[in-house]
């Protein structure tokens, strides 16, 4: 198998990442490249590729689950007044 094509697959997710809006979808384009290139790097045996995109894996995780559980403060106040 051609271990070059995972690694150009991974680094298109991150491309695009850049042509997102909105911090959600820049981050799950982000998260997708970096799981890619944790293959990449098991495939080719690359300890430093593993390594910087297995924490970039945790850094979005941990972002994208603070962004889901963040509280609107103008839906909350709506929620407050209609109460």
């Amino acid at each position: 198998m051609n271990y070059e094509l995972i690694g150009i697959i991974a680094t298109s997710f991150i491309v695009l990442a850049f042509t997102r809006n909105g911090e959600f979808k820049i981050r799950v384009f982000d998260l997708v490249g970096a799981a890619l290139f944790v293959i990449y790097g098991v495939l080719i045996h690359s300890f430093s590729t593993i390594l910087l995109n297995g924490i970039l894996i945790g850094i979005q995780i941990y972002k994208l689950y603070k962004l889901k559980n963040v509280q609107n403060p103008i839906t909350d106040a709506a929620d407050e007044a209609a109460e």
